[in-house]
């Protein structure tokens, strides 16, 4: 049987696996490249070194032949990513470490991740199941569970404020949900945090953040389970919008994607094009380590040009929305938008 435990944030719970995993400063951890900071700021906290390996173009999530040459004697776990909900094949991913899979993108139960050490939920802002803050590490291996769940009485509830904030926010997006304006508003919730007047996605500084110590907030908590139940009773309509994508866009894409990938010529432009005619358009990942760039992305052990398919993604790769609310005529919108940006003989 499964252990189930309920930290501040996705990446507190995978922080917590890793300390259960008791890795230490020196050692390393494989993931791919074309993710969040989100997913390197624990192993940075840790003084692990992360070890980027590049993705396979079609499903976004790594390549099983890259993480085996990147596998060293010092070694100690790989993190396997469900880029968009996209499920990868972990049964090809062949090591003798522990596998860890980023189930940040993937709807609780879509996902069989038994095969695995542990895997990790977020249910923030973006995420197919949301909740308000808040992430869920799901463990089967039994050593690495009874470490965890001993490790998990030094963890205590968020201070009072950080309940309230966290509260307040999760009621703002369901409202601007309801209105479908929780894209037109991500600009202003960025300028907000940057202000510290709501919570946002990165703390100041991780290194010190007591977030790392907290759990789950009462709030999200006794939401969850609900908001996981919805997030299952959406599935056929999030399913059909997937259906209606590969239609407009003639490309195939696999699972219950959380959001659907398009290549383009152009990512800065369809951005703007897409923005001045109203449509979502998504930009991330927008960098190898979204969001980081230049001289942070050198701070996160990213090499420029160690992994040449995850730059491609980023620089290429556009999302769009397969949300519940989604509406259908936006989906051939969206389609006929991108039609004149994509590259010559690609996907759309």
């Amino acid at each position: 049987m499964s252990t189930v435990l309920h930290y501040h944030r996705g990446r507190v719970a995978l922080h917590a696996i890793l300390e259960g995993l008791r890795v230490r400063p020196g050692d390393e951890v494989i993931l791919q490249a074309y993710t969040c900071a989100a997913v390197v700021e624990p192993l940075l906290r840790l003084g692990v070194r992360p070890v980027y390996a590049d993705i396979d173009r079609d499903s976004f999530g790594p390549d099983p032949d890259r993480i085996a040459e990147a596998v060293t004697s010092r070694t100690r776990a790989v993190i396997v990513q469900h880029t968009f909900g996209i499920p990868v094949p972990v049964e090809e991913i062949d090591v003798d470490v522990p596998i860890i899979e980023d189930c940040a993108h993937v709807t609780p139960g879509l996902i069989d991740t038994s095969r695995s050490a542990a895997a990790f939920y977020s249910f923030e802002w973006g995420k197919p199941v949301v909740a308000g803050l808040g992430g869920t590490a799901v463990v089967h291996d039994p050593e690495l569970a009874a470490a965890m769940r001993d490790g998990y009485a030094r963890y205590t509830a968020p201070p009072g404020l950080r309940e309230l904030m966290t509260n307040a926010e999760y009621l703002a997006f369901r409202a601007a949900d309801r209105a479908g304006m929780v894209w037109r508003l991500r600009a202003l919730y960025r300028r907000l945090a940057g202000m510290g007047l709501v919570v946002g996605s990165y703390p100041p500084d991780p290194r010190v953040s007591p977030e790392y110590g907290w759990r789950m907030s009462t709030g999200t908590r006794r939401r969850l389970a609900a908001r996981i139940a919805a997030g299952h009773t959406e599935l056929k309509r999030r399913r059909e919008l997937a259906d209606a994508y590969e239609i407009e866009m003639h490309r195939i894409v696999p699972g219950m994607p959380l959001r659907f990938p398009a290549v383009v010529a152009d990512k800065d432009e369809a951005l703007r094009t897409a923005g001045a005619a109203g449509l979502e358009i998504g930009s991330w990942f927008a960098t190898p380590v979204h969001p980081l760039s230049g001289p942070d992305l050198a701070l996160a052990g990213y090499t420029p040009g160690s992994c040449p398919n995850a730059e491609w993604a980023a620089e290429h790769v556009v999302t769009l929305p397969v949300r519940a609310a989604t509406r259908r005529d936006s989906i051939g919108r969206a389609a006929d938008l991108l039609a004149d940006l994509r590259p010559v003989g690609a996907h759309v």
